[in-house]
């Protein structure tokens, strides 16, 4: 995908698993289109290393009608489906966690652990408390579609 989408030849290795997802929906694209659908979801996160990798990023006109470069504090605040917002609350607890981790085998002292462990443990629950809010809108004006979407966790 990152290839034919968005023109970047990346190693395999250099992906870290964030999360998964499963996904039912009620209608689909194809026929029969009220026969529902259901998806699932691998998530995983890649640090671009530097300009020159940022720069080579294009976007596929003909498959998205928008793109833009956002922080993950402003994908949890804005108005975004709860399954983008549910890895990006994985992705921020993994990373406390790998912080965790390296400095309990750094040998990092126990008021260190502890803090970490504090920080880690509460990204963990944002994660849950982020799924309880269902209050995402999709508005397509490219569709002329309009819906809510519900999310159960």
């Amino acid at each position: 995908m990152l290839k034919r989408e968005l023109k970047l030849d990346i190693a395999d290795s250099r992906f870290k698993v964030v999360c998964c997802q499963a996904f039912a929906f009620g209608m689909r694209e194809q026929e029969p289109k009220d026969h529902g659908t259901t998806d699932t979801q691998f998530c995983y996160k890649l640090q671009l290393k530097d300009e020159d990798e940022v720069k080579k990023v294009v976007v596929d006109e003909e498959e998205y009608c928008d793109a833009k470069w956002l922080l993950p504090s402003e994908i949890l605040s804005g108005n975004f489906h709860p399954a983008l917002k549910y890895a990006v609350g994985c992705m921020l607890a993994g990373e406390a966690l790998e912080a965790l981790q390296e400095c309990e085998d750094k040998d990092g002292s126990d008021a260190e652990v502890a803090k970490l462990s504090r920080e880690f443990l509460k990204k963990r629950k944002d994660v849950d408390e982020l799924m309880k809010k269902n209050d995402y809108k999709l508005d397509s004006k490219e569709l002329n579609y309009q819906t809510t979407v519900s999310s159960r966790y």
